[in-house]
Parts: C-alpha cells; structure tokens; sequence
C-alpha cells in the first residue's frame, strides 16, 4: 500500500472542501443573498446550471476516462478549471458576471470530483475501501476547519472577495500533491482512434448497456441517493442563509457552528468508514438517513437554543453520507468500471442537486409573505426527500452485494 499516494489522495479531500465551505455553503451565498439581496433562487439556478453542464459531461468523459486510463489527466484539467473560476471570483464586483464565474468554476470542481473517486481504486486494495474512503472526508472536514481560520480575518480585512481569491489559492496549494504522486494503471492506447470510434452517441450506448446488464442493486442504489442527494445539497447550499433567517445567527455565531459541525462530520467520517466496512453498507446507510430525518424535523420545529444540537447532528449525517455512498458504488462496480460508473453516480448527484434547491427556492417564492414560517416549512418539505430515498434503500439485500 503507497501510503504517499494514499495521503496525497486524501489531501485533495481538504483542498476541494475549501471551495464547498468558503463558496458553496458560506460566503458566496451570504454575499449574494444577504450582502447583494439577489433572492436564493438565482443562486440555486446558477448552481443548476454548472450540474446540469456535468451531467451532461460526467458519463462521457468517465467511459473515456476508463478506456483511455486518464482520470488524472481529466482531474489536473477540471481542477485548475475550478482554481480559476474561483480566482475570478475575488476580482468582479457584478452579481451576473460572478453568478456565471461560480457555475463554471463549480463545474470544474464536481467533474474533478468524478475522477478523483475513481483514483481511490488505485491506491487502496478492495477491503480497506471503506476506510480509506472516511479518511478522505477526515481530511476534508479538516480542510473545512482550516478554511473557516484562515478566511475569517481575511473576511474581516477585505471582505467577501478577499476569501474567494484566497480560496483559489489554498485550493491550488493543496490539491497539487494529489495531482502529482495518485498514479493509476497505464496501458497502451490510440486516442486518435478512440475518437473515431467512440462518438458521443455510442458512449451513451455503453452507458445503458452498462445499467441494463448490471444488477437492480445498483440501479437502487442510484434512486435512493438521488432522493437523499436533494435534500443534501439544500443543507449544503443554504445552511448558513437558514441560520441567519430562522435562528437569528450572527456572521462569528455561523461560522462556530459550522467549526462546532465540521468536527462531527469529520468524526462521522471515520465512525462511519469503520461502521461500513464492519455492519454492512446498507445498515450504515439506514443510520445516515435516520440522522437526517432527525434533523430536518428539529430545524424545523425547534427554537434557536437547539441549534448546536441540530449542528451536530447535521455534521455527523454529512460526514456518513459521502463516505457510505462513494465505498458502496466501488463496491458494486468493478474497478475498469469506475469512470462510467462514477460518472452515472455522478449524474444522479448532480440531477438532485438541480432538483433540490429548485425545489427549496420555489417553496421560498411563493411563501416569502411568511416570513420566517417560509424557511422552516421549506426545511420541513426536505422529510419528502428522505422518506422517498428510503423506499429505494430498503430494496437493496442484507446479503453480500454482487460485484457488476
């Protein structure tokens, strides 16, 4: 086991968090929601927009990942995508422009993503995929602490653009281990030839044929977490909106709570990385969705002397989540596979993540006469979300899961 590859792979985890903590789940949003007054539904768009473009993208460039044995190319190239965009984002001062700037520099980050799981099957055997999984998003959650320490005074100095240029920076710095010692298995190709003969069309065929042949659990497995995926990406998107408007946070009040959350989710991580690989895949799921319901019910019932409650709890699901989920598809899938599959994985992800906070920006629309009744109602809607995920997961077996 390459413990310089496994750590440099697992690094890229901490680098990616600083764009989904700074960008996504903090002071972008606040900085057109609260500080521009652009209601959430643009943003939700926006970010619609850079999923819908990787949806589209993801299954393509997965297959060609797999037959060209190139998911680290295709990660350095999406990565410095990413870095760029979000460069750009401390340099405008227009809401449109940097509404655009955020969904092609989120596009770069979640096509990075792809690839960057399927890399997680070259530097780790099958039984420690769990594990090493969980430790991925340890480091992850840790980045996302080191992110609210080292962007709070420059928030304080320079404002919202201070942070998003440093984050293009911190991303850039600790993502490059990740991009030069992860190396995966070579073999011999002619891409000229790839291109004649793998038009865009046929890759697609593949990509059915690739469900159709495969096994109900894995197409299970892609209904549940579409469902639970949407709900999920709300919470990411718009927790830090929700506590200033329900819970009347301050912006140091968001971002201890957040510091206060991170550290479960970086201890969800690794309990349910062990839990996994021990109980089963499916069990520890149950248990991830179950947290969830938990705390949807609470923010939306529960007054603001439970919030560090429900932040601990929210914590602890998010870390299960990501950790459970990306073990269980290379579970299922085999490992020349992983592109494709990582890519239809993926596509669901991001289908949800259109689908979810278009959801919650619509209940917002129309009920913004209620004031803070709105935001709790739309938090409560997100149970719809979970119940249905759990239809889906209930349908996969207790037995050992089949290999496709």
């Amino acid at each position: 086991m390459n413990k310089l590859a496994i750590f440099s792979w697992a690094l890229y985890d901490l680098a990616n968090q600083f764009f989904a903590l700074n960008i996504v789940s903090l002071y972008f949003v606040r900085w057109l929601t609260l500080e521009k007054n652009c209601p959430e539904i643009f943003y939700s768009i926006a970010f619609g927009v850079s999923l819908f473009l990787v949806a589209i993208l993801g299954p393509i460039l997965g297959e060609w990942a797999d037959k060209t044995y190139r998911h680290r190319r295709f990660l350095i190239y999406f990565t410095f995508m990413a870095i760029g965009f979000t460069l750009l984002l401390g340099v405008s001062k227009e809401v449109g422009l940097n509404l655009v700037f955020f969904s092609l520099a989120n596009m770069g980050v979640q096509m990075g993503v792809i690839f960057y799981n399927s890399l997680l099957a070259y530097v780790t055997s099958s039984e420690k995929i769990g594990f090493i999984s969980g430790l991925g998003r340890m480091f992850g959650y840790l980045g996302a602490i080191l992110a609210l320490y080292l962007s709070k005074p420059i928030f304080l100095s320079k404002g919202y653009r201070g942070v998003f240029f440093l984050t293009g920076v911190l991303f850039l710095i600790f993502s490059l281990p990740c991009m030069l010692f992860v190396k995966e298995r070579r073999e011999v190709f002619k891409e000229k030839s790839f291109l004649e003969k793998e038009k865009f069309c046929k890759i697609f065929h593949q990509a059915k044929k690739f469900l159709s042949s495969g096994s109900t659990d894995f197409l299970n497995l892609l209904k549940s977490t579409f469902f639970m995926f949407a709900a999920v990406n709300v919470v990411i998107l718009f927790m830090s909106v929700y506590a200033t408007k329900v819970f009347g946070l301050s912006e140091v009040e968001i971002i201890n709570l957040i510091i206060f959350s991170t550290f479960f989710a970086l201890g969800g991580s690794l309990f349910f990385g062990f839990l996994s690989d021990y109980i089963g895949y499916r069990v520890s799921l149950l248990v991830v969705f179950t947290l969830w319901g938990v705390c949807f019910l609470g923010g939306a019932f529960l007054s603001a002397s439970f919030v560090w409650m429900i932040g601990g709890l929210a914590g602890l699901s998010l870390g299960g989540t990501w950790v459970v989920t990306r073990a269980l598809v290379i579970r299922l899938v085999k490992k020349e596979r992983l592109g494709l599959a990582f890519g239809l994985f993926n596509l669901v992800g991001y289908l949800s993540g259109i689908v979810g906070p278009l959801f919650w920006g619509l209940i917002l629309f129309f009920t913004s006469s209620w004031g803070q009744l709105s935001y709790r109602t739309a938090l409560l809607s997100l149970i719809l979300f979970i119940l249905l995920s759990l239809i889906f997961l209930l349908r996969l077996p207790k037995r050992p899961l089949e290999i496709i």
